[in-house]
């Protein structure tokens, strides 16, 4: 861990604690440590406790200017989302539309100043037969279909997406099924009968199944973990209830080392010892630390590609990571293309099309994919062993 990822950090636990921040080391790259908190997407907060600084402590206004000018465009961006998450939600109410809210939409309460929890988008579920006159309504509102597929449907809305799904996504056929019933009154609350969020004790089991996905699929980072923190912190969440259904779900060692990395990076208030290993510890660290929200500081699609290719020894095949670049499950086509779906005859067509894009319309960042599995080896074998490791491989 570098000295600016270590302050970084410190500053994290001081904002999730409500404590006064400790004063930079000596020597700190500032513009190192400004990608730091840009790769956690948390320059927000890391300005509001800077800020807070001694006087003899506070940066020069020439090294403060991008973390002030980071949270103005955060309490910028805040505002035309919640424009949105109010339009959303008035909407679906309007027309008796079920919906819930999930991760940053539900979580952003808990945090000591919510308007800088950021989020890439706004999650929301509604029932598969309600999903089409959904969306219609948000056309109406002036949302922009972004990305339509049979069962998750995204729009953009001053400059925010919105991800709306027909079901909860979360880990592996035993944690979907267990979220099965998305409106589940034993799981959920709410205060209209409308609009619904996760209870605490299964949010918390939600959000780390998505830190799971991410660390599949890439990566995940520091303000994944943060929301792990403010759940116990606020919620009384009872964590011997939590890992009984982390086990029940079959995610048991990873929540554990989940929780055990929070309590190490944040203080968090758990009672709970878990000692991680220190080789799983180094590759947590490296993959949260280095590779940031979705990994992208380590890495991109090409990466998981190769990961995914590793055997029990960890050793990648480049080929057929390129080969798979170009594979597409029938299922995937079917949920992208409606036509196909409508006529399964036109299944070739559908794939056709797929590779059209993959070649034509994203070939420029495809060959970046390309490249990363000729060279991201090393990457790639570290990030499968950390899934070994945490028995989610």
């Amino acid at each position: 861990m570098t000295k600016e990822q270590k302050y970084f950090l410190e500053l994290v636990r001081s904002h999730l604690n409500n404590e006064i921040p400790p004063a930079p080391p000596e020597n700190i790259d500032f513009e190192g440590f400004l990608k730091v908190s840009e790769i956690q997407n948390m320059t927000a907060i890391v300005a509001i406790e800077l800020k807070k600084l001694p006087a003899e402590y506070r940066l020069s206004k020439e090294d403060f200017s991008p973390f002030n000018q980071a949270l103005g465009l955060t309490l910028q961006n805040y505002e035309y989302k919640m424009k949105g998450i109010n339009l959303l939600t008035e909407a679906l109410c309007k027309n008796g539309i079920k919906h819930l809210f999930l991760k940053g939409a539900a979580v952003r309460e808990f945090y000591p100043v919510p308007e800088v929890r950021t989020s890439g988008d706004t999650d929301v579920v509604v029932a598969f037969s309600e999903l089409e006159k959904a969306s219609e309504l948000l056309v109406k509102q002036g949302f922009e279909p972004k990305h339509m597929k049979l069962d998750e449907h995204i729009f953009k809305f001053c400059g925010e997406d919105y991800e709306m799904q027909s079901y909860i996504k979360s880990f592996g056929d035993a944690g979907n099924k267990f979220f099965a019933d998305t409106f589940d009154e034993n799981k959920c609350d709410s205060e209209n009968e409308l609009t619904y969020t996760l209870k605490p004790l299964y949010h918390l089991v939600y959000i780390v199944t998505h830190i799971l996905n991410h660390l599949k699929s890439g990566g995940a980072g520091v303000r994944q973990l943060a929301d792990v923190d403010v759940i116990i912190r606020n919620c009384g969440i009872d964590i011997d209830d939590f890992f009984k259904i982390c086990k029940e779900i079959g995610i048991e060692k990873s929540s554990k080392v989940i929780v055990a990395l929070c309590k190490l990076f944040f203080d968090t208030p758990v009672d709970f010892d878990y000692e991680i290993e220190p080789e799983l510890l180094e590759l947590m660290q490296s993959v949260i630390l280095d590779g940031g929200t979705f990994g992208y500081g380590i890495g991109n699609v090409g990466t998981v590609r190769l990961m995914r290719t590793a055997g029990d020894d960890s050793k990648t095949s480049s080929a057929k990571a390129v080969i798979g670049l170009f594979k597409f499950d029938k299922d995937y086509l079917y949920k992208t293309y409606e036509y196909a779906r409508k006529r399964p005859i036109l299944l070739p067509v559908a794939y056709v099309s797929r590779l059209y894009d993959a070649v034509f319309k994203r070939g420029k960042q495809n060959m970046k994919h390309i490249k990363s599995m000729f060279t991201d080896s090393e990457v790639a074998s570290k990030m499968n062993e950390m899934l070994r490791e945490l028995e989610i491989n």
